[in-house]
């Protein structure tokens, strides 16, 4: 487990490259607009994918702390439009939109994977490789 740690920085920011290059496949190429909440999630992952690059590059861990606080960002409206899909009383608030595109999954893996779910996993994934990050740090 010790080579996690030591990599967890790179295995953050490939989980952050793979989620920026999925988003803009998706939205580009394939020609599905992006709800308002996948938009927020945007915001976090693709300054996560640029800074946790360089942040790699220089070996520089205190960009953790940082990094932390936008995979929470993105993590929360994750969640929150996967929470939004199983209980109908969430959608009042008007975090979608007017456009209802939240309603309707773009794909469906296994049942139940929704694109709101891989990126709620994407973003725990991203927030967990960061702690495991800092936690080297801390033991120096």
């Amino acid at each position: 487990m010790n080579w996690l740690k030591k990599y967890a920085l790179y295995f953050a920011w490939l989980v952050s490259l793979v989620g920026l290059f999925v988003s803009l496949f998706v939205s580009e190429f394939l020609s599905y607009e992006p709800c308002p909440l996948c938009w927020y999630q945007r915001i976090a992952l693709f300054p996560l994918a640029l800074l946790l690059g360089i942040a790699t590059y220089r070996q520089d861990k205190s960009f953790v702390l940082y990094g932390f606080a936008l995979a929470a960002m993105g993590e929360f409206f994750a969640l929150y439009q996967v929470l939004e899909r199983r209980f109908p009383a969430l959608q009042t608030l008007p975090l979608c939109g007017s456009s209802g595109r939240c309603d309707e999954p773009v794909f469906q893996w296994f049942g139940f994977l929704t694109f709101p779910a891989i990126s709620a996993i994407g973003f725990a994934m991203i927030g967990g490789l960061l702690l495991a990050a800092r936690k080297r740090v801390r033991s120096r």
